[in-house]
């Protein structure tokens, strides 16, 4: 909201512009002067012949060259209805010029209750801004009771995630571990096999080692019954031929017996040599048939032995291959759990991740409405204070008009008494001191009256200004132009002081 300097910068600067171009200096001795001159007002009591004013070194002059001139002209003058006359009209002149003031002044009255509605609607924005904070606090707070919430359960994800970690190192040490037993029980396996196959190698070597020797059992059993044969035809034919020789003998020899016992002797022999090399034969064999046989029972023991370790070996592998599948089932579905997990956990963390930045970017709208907010409150606040100032200013020129019409009948009646007698030019001088004087003090108390004002309201700007810094909204800072009228303030500024408060944006 801005305001041009014109209707608001320099309210008396028009009037007094008007004013002084309409009746200007050319008035007779009794015409007291009244107005403002570009920041600057001059006075003069009725009936004195001295113009008043803060620049004393512009309006004096003229003053003196008034009085001079109505000194020269006061014996061709009716001084007393020059005197009321020149007061009717500076009365009408100066009721003129407050009816205009007043009607600014209405005017300013008018705009002040206006911007006091508009600060009234800008506070009730403001308030609903806090309590839409403060409900957006309360939101900030829920949400960020759900952020901890989602974070204790992204917490325990992450705990469930690396137990679950913990259990598949487990699971993956104990496949490790029965991969290293199925490497050893396969290794058993295959020594054992490799032992089975000596043995069945030893069994058919055995084997054929046993069906040799039942063959050569046979053969020689065979050779046994030949040889029995033969010998009993041997003996059949030795006794038949013994016989016959016997018969012969005793016909022809009966000397002849020993023969006889030779051959029974030899036949005993051979018997015995025959039965010796049987029994042998037959103990040999039967050794060698014991040897065997035990050697086929000791294999029978060994293989049968292989035969259940090796079922052994095949349950247990059966076994451990059922439980490998199992196993592998298992950690098969502790991947995908594990890996749904890590989906779900992304997909949540991608969506918390979006709320936050929305809840980021919407605190940062928030904070620029609100500072938005308060830079047009301060801005209009900067106005309030420049139109209580120069209301401050008003009152305090129109309090001292009203004073000044409070004292003028006196002010009047002192000046016709000294209009109805003639003085020289140096008394006229002194008396014209006098009021100036009177005059000057007065405006200079005026003046002060407007420094202390401008003061006070310039310390409850910045007063103000830092209790709008306490929001910690870095754009909500006082115009230069404010800044600037303090430090003239503090400085001792005097005229223009009034008008440097206004902000250069109106």
């Amino acid at each position: 909201m801005s305001y041009p300097v014109d209707t608001i910068g320099s309210p008396f600067r028009r009037v007094m512009d008007t004013r002084t171009s309409s009746y200007g200096y050319s008035r007779s001795s009794g015409t007291p002067s009244s107005g403002f001159r570009s920041q600057s007002w001059s006075r003069a009591s009725p009936g004195s012949t001295v113009t008043t004013s803060y620049k004393r070194s512009v309006n004096v002059p003229v003053s003196r060259a008034y009085s001079s001139t109505v000194l020269s002209s006061a014996d061709s003058v009716d001084y007393n209805q020059a005197s009321i006359l020149n007061g009717d009209y500076k009365r009408s002149n100066e009721k003129e010029q407050l009816q205009g003031l007043n009607d600014r002044f209405a005017v300013y009255i008018d705009k002040v209750h206006y911007l006091e509605q508009q600060n009234q609607q800008i506070e009730a924005e403001i308030q609903a801004l806090r309590q839409k904070q403060v409900s957006r606090t309360q939101l900030d707070d829920l949400y960020d009771q759900e952020l901890q919430e989602l974070r204790s359960m992204l917490e325990q994800i992450h705990h469930d995630k690396a137990q679950i970690q913990l259990d598949t190192d487990h699971i993956e040490e104990d496949i490790q571990r029965l991969r290293d037993r199925f490497d050893e029980e396969a290794r058993i396996r295959e020594e054992t096999e490799a032992i089975i196959r000596l043995l069945k190698k030893d069994t058919s070597d055995s084997e054929l080692v046993k069906s040799e020797l039942e063959k050569k059992v046979q053969s020689l059993q065979d050779e046994i019954a030949f040889i029995r044969n033969n010998h009993e035809e041997e003996v059949s034919d030795l006794i038949a031929q013994i016989q016959a020789s016997q018969v012969t003998v005793e016909r022809k020899d009966l000397q002849k017996a020993d023969i006889t016992e030779a051959l029974r002797e030899i036949r005993c022999e051979l018997e015995g040599h025959s039965n010796q090399n049987l029994q042998q034969v037959e103990n040999w064999f039967m050794c060698r048939y014991a040897k065997l046989t035990e050697a086929a029972e000791q294999n029978k023991d060994a293989i049968k032995s292989a035969r259940d370790e090796i079922a052994d070996y095949r349950r247990q592998l059966q076994s451990k291959t059922v439980e490998l599948e199992s196993v592998r089932g298992t950690r098969d579905s502790l991947e995908r759990q594990l890996n749904d997990i890590e989906d779900r956990h992304n997909s949540d963390l991608a969506s918390l991740q979006e709320t936050i930045h929305q809840l980021d970017n919407e605190l940062k709208s928030t904070k620029w409405e609100m500072a938005r907010h308060l830079r047009e409150y301060q801005d209009l606040l900067n106005v309030k204070m420049a139109l209580d100032i120069e209301i401050a200013a008003y009152r305090k020129l129109l309090e001292g008009e009203e004073t000044h019409f409070s004292t003028y009948p006196y002010r009047q009646v002192v000046s016709s008494s000294k209009i109805s007698k003639p003085k020289s030019e140096g008394s006229s001088g002194v008396g014209a001191g006098g009021g100036e004087g009177g005059d000057h003090e007065e405006s200079t108390r005026q003046s002060d009256v407007i420094k202390i004002t401008t003061l006070n309201h310039t310390k409850q700007i910045v007063e103000r200004s830092q209790i709008l810094k306490c929001y910690q909204f870095p754009n909500c800072m006082l115009s230069e132009s404010f800044k600037r009228a303090s430090l003239q303030t503090q400085s001792g500024a005097s005229d223009w002081t009034f008008y440097s408060l206004f902000p250069l944006s109106w």
